[in-house]
């Protein structure tokens, strides 16, 4: 539900209202908050998750409606350390509304939750730490960060040595990767430390922060340093994070990633062939690139179950927003074994959560959404590459799958004018056919026909063996019959004649009406041919596709549709920067603001115009008298009755004439 309504800060109160876990009344403030059950609590804890969701995955959300959020979120958190689920949501919720804030008191009271020692919301309440402060590079040297926070991070990494729990290692490792976002060089002395250490787990977390420090940077010593580990390390889960940091480092220059990861596919490592079919996808997600395609379609045939998950995974992402006519129209192909692998009850769980999930990210957003890590003007978006990242720890966690929303970017193009409403009749010209952009068809279900009874057809060969079988059980009872004598046998013999005549005469009728036929076709055929091609219909000519269309305002405009899309330059509304490629948000100027404008507003779903109410009425039971069907039967029988009535009075005079 945080997924699905996401941005909508509006009403989401209302919305999770059932859900949310009882709390003290709003104007009272000495009132006490209700005790926490230490049992139960998913749909409470899933619904404060939902809250951040909605709040965090929508970067143009009301700053007070997030503030007010992030409070209700804070009150939860400090109240049910009882329970581990509940801690869990609002630990991950008040990440998520609190998200790049870097404030020390939402850190303290994170801290507060993880020194439970408890693994599920440890976990949680480190991660949530790491999203408060992704991107501050706090306990680095040269950080510009508060003193306290670099601290707290110092900290977490002591605690990684003490506590016991991998969940909690897991948590702050990747909370070290969060804060070193866009570091680069100020982050190394962190990393290094990180990779030298004996936990595999710690060294998972300095593969993403690496990637996350370097992200859209392209550098070689990054790039060095994860292909060495990809080879070289010990441990499943740290080569699978190297190799799948590649694409974050890379996103800018992604066709550089199918090209490094290709010997990497062919690895004996199944961990390491299902991070290069991640990286593939993320890399070239929404590109519809037909060589990594290929590149990731025999693993879809993978001895190893996770590595068919991944392949399905990344040739999803690189099938987004992509027509049916993509790659020789082999997208269709790929949604109709998407459908039939989810069916199939002899998978293996993972291989049908990959394709469950693939279903999703395939359409994500409606189809008017792609996987992004880059803005239009080509920076990194750190919202984006959290996401991703967080995203990917389903791995280990499956309700970190929800992290996608925060990756995910509309792909929406709408042209505004001073007052921030779009004009209608504005139009941008694409020069291609609508078909290599258009929606795929929608999923439709197959309709059960009935099957028909077929008659059986009696062969020749088989009337006549029937025949033969008959004519000999007669003979048979002939000569077993008491008293026949010759006389029973001279009959049989007339019968057998007689049944010969007939069946001769039959035959030759048949050859009569075969030569009348064969004759009537020779001259017969050129008569009807005329009348048969008369009643057919004629068959329309398909129409060659036009090569080029017009986009109304607003429109879903792809990435790569934007690089065949131009202004008209000649309409009444012209942009403001022509020379920006038609994508994203655009500002218009009106050359004749003198004239009526057609223009259009953007709402929120809160904001939209409600059905009016029904008009008042009074019930009645059925059976009532004043009921309407009772009314209705009424009427329709005293017409009836008055029908009658008039027949009769007009059959009178007639028998009396009679």
């Amino acid at each position: 539900m945080g997924v699905i309504h996401a941005g909508h800060t509006t009403e989401a109160m209302t919305l999770l209202e059932p859900y949310l876990p009882p709390s003290a009344p709003a104007g009272d403030p000495n009132a006490a908050h209700p005790t926490v059950s230490n049992t139960g609590g998913y749909a409470e804890g899933g619904s404060l998750y939902a809250l951040g969701l909605i709040h965090g995955s929508h970067a143009g959300s009301s700053t007070s409606k997030r503030l007010e959020a992030s409070q209700f979120l804070r009150n939860h958190l400090r109240n049910s350390h009882a329970n581990e689920v509940i801690s869990h949501g609002a630990a991950l919720g008040v990440g998520l509304t609190s998200f790049g804030s870097g404030d020390l008191n939402v850190v303290n009271e994170l801290k507060e939750l993880l020194y439970t020692d408890s693994a599920v919301a440890g976990e949680a309440a480190s991660i949530a730490m790491g999203m408060v402060l992704v991107g501050s590079g706090a306990g680095n040297a040269a950080s510009s960060a508060n003193e306290e926070l670099g601290e707290i991070v110092a900290e977490l990494r002591n605690y990684s040595r003490e506590t016991h729990h991998e969940k909690i290692i897991r948590g702050i490792a990747m909370c070290l990767a969060l804060v070193n976002f866009g570091q680069e060089e100020n982050a190394d002395a962190t990393i290094d430390e990180m990779r030298g250490d004996r936990d595999p787990v710690i060294r998972y977390g300095a593969m993403y922060g690496l990637a996350l420090a370097y992200c859209g940077t392209g550098s070689n010593k990054a790039i060095r340093i994860l292909l060495h580990t990809a080879v070289s390390d010990v441990s499943d889960d740290v080569r699978m994070a190297s190799v799948i940091g590649l694409a974050l480092v890379l996103h800018k220059t992604p066709e550089r990633v199918p090209e490094l990861v290709r010997l990497l596919l062919e690895s004996f490592n199944p961990h390491v062939r299902y991070a290069s079919c991640m990286a593939v996808g993320i890399a070239m997600a929404g590109t519809g690139d037909a060589e990594s395609v290929a590149l990731l379609e025999p693993m879809l045939t993978d001895m190893a179950d996770h590595v068919r998950q991944g392949a399905l995974l990344g040739t999803a992402m690189i099938y987004m927003q992509q027509s049916d006519t993509c790659n020789h129209r082999k997208i269709k192909t790929f949604r109709e074994k998407l459908s039939s692998l989810i069916s199939d009850k002899h998978q293996t769980t993972l291989t049908k959560m990959g394709a469950i999930m693939s279903m999703g990210l395939i359409d994500v957003g409606g189809r008017n959404c792609a996987l992004s890590l880059g803005s239009r003007n080509g920076f990194t978006k750190m919202t984006s590459a959290a996401g991703l990242v967080l995203w990917l720890q389903h791995w280990h966690w499956y309700p970190l799958m929800h992290m996608l929303s925060l990756a995910v970017t509309p792909t929406v193009t709408i042209g505004l004018n001073k007052d921030f409403k779009y004009p209608k009749k504005f139009e941008i010209q694409c020069n291609s056919k609508p078909s290599v952009f258009a929606y795929p068809k929608k999923l439709e279900e197959k309709k059960e026909v009935e099957k028909k009874r077929v008659e059986t057809i009696e062969l020749s060969a088989t009337a006549k063996n029937k025949a033969r079988l008959a004519r000999k059980k007669a003979k048979e009872d002939a000569e077993s019959g008491e008293g026949g004598g010759d006389g029973a046998a001279m009959d049989v013999d007339k019968k057998e004649e007689s049944k010969d005549d007939d069946k001769k005469e039959e035959e030759k009728k048949e050859e009569k009406a075969e030569g009348m036929d064969v004759d009537g076709d020779k001259d017969g055929k050129k008569k009807e041919e005329p009348e048969e091609e008369e009643d057919k219909p004629k068959k329309k000519k398909r129409e060659p596709e036009p090569t080029s269309f017009r986009i109304t305002n607003p429109a879903r405009i792809t990435t790569a549709q934007a690089n065949v899309c131009a202004f008209d330059l000649d309409q009444r509304y012209r942009p403001i920067r022509p020379e920006e490629k038609p994508y994203g948000v655009i500002m218009l100027t009106d050359s004749t603001p003198g004239e009526d404008e057609d223009l259009g507003a953007v709402k929120t779903p809160a904001e939209e115009d409600e059905a009016d109410p029904p008009e008042a009425f009074e019930w009645t039971p059925p059976g009532h008298p004043d009921h309407p069907d009772t009314t209705v039967g009424k009427e329709e029988t005293s017409a009836t009755d008055a029908g009658t009535d008039d027949k009769k009075d007009e059959s009178k005079p007639e028998a009396t004439a009679e």
